[in-house]
């Protein structure tokens, strides 16, 4: 049985539909495949240029920056929702960029971009999705004790006192002086001597 397909007017690979079910780690790789190889033809060169930040998709990167003013905007407002869903939007643009575009533009981008979602989604009390927008942050971005701020506070506020209280220790690792995190961190540790009974 033929595995693989290619056809050569679109330059794309397929699986047939029988086998997609059967290996579906290799359809992934396959859509990514595809993906890439579409992005190399609109391309309209023979190798992709190199990346920097003069060849940046200027218009992309100007209705990003709208998408981010109005979300902030709309924070301002106490309007969270709506800062979300920009935020979310500007997101969904972002990851739309070119794959050979350079990814220091882009993870600057997202970074901005996560942080204030986080921000929104403490506001609206989702505190799971702002867990994972800081989480990923985190990964990005390690040293910034701000973000273990954001995610000490998802933290407390899904019951992961423990959790929370190591995100402000490390924040406070490394901004010792920061009267916020050690706020949130004697509130915390109160907790936690609440829910061990502890408490006087």
């Amino acid at each position: 049985m033929e595995l693989v397909t290619y056809d050569p007017k679109t330059k794309k690979l397929s699986l047939p539909k029988e086998s997609a079910s059967s290996f579906p780690a290799l359809k992934l790789e396959i859509e990514q495949l595809n993906t890439l190889t579409q992005q190399y033809i609109n391309q309209g060169s023979d190798v992709p240029p190199v990346p920097t930040p003069e060849n940046f998709n200027k218009d992309m990167s100007k209705m990003i920056k709208k998408l981010y003013e109005g979300g902030v905007q709309a924070f301002k407002m106490g309007k969270f929702e709506e800062s979300v869903r920009q935020f979310s939007i500007g997101l969904e643009m972002i990851c739309r960029r070119p794959r050979f575009e350079s990814f220091q533009g882009t993870i600057q981008e997202m970074s901005l971009f996560l942080m204030s979602r986080t921000d929104a989604y403490l506001k609206t009390k989702e505190y799971l999705k702002a867990y994972n927008d800081v989480d990923m942050l985190l990964n990005m971005q390690m040293n910034s004790p701000d973000n273990f701020l954001r995610r000490g506070v998802a933290n407390f506020f899904l019951g992961n006192y423990e959790l929370a209280r190591a995100d402000y220790q490390r924040g406070l690792s490394f901004d010792e002086n920061n009267e916020r995190l050690q706020h949130e961190l004697n509130i915390c540790l109160d907790k936690i001597l609440q829910e061990n009974g502890d408490y006087l």
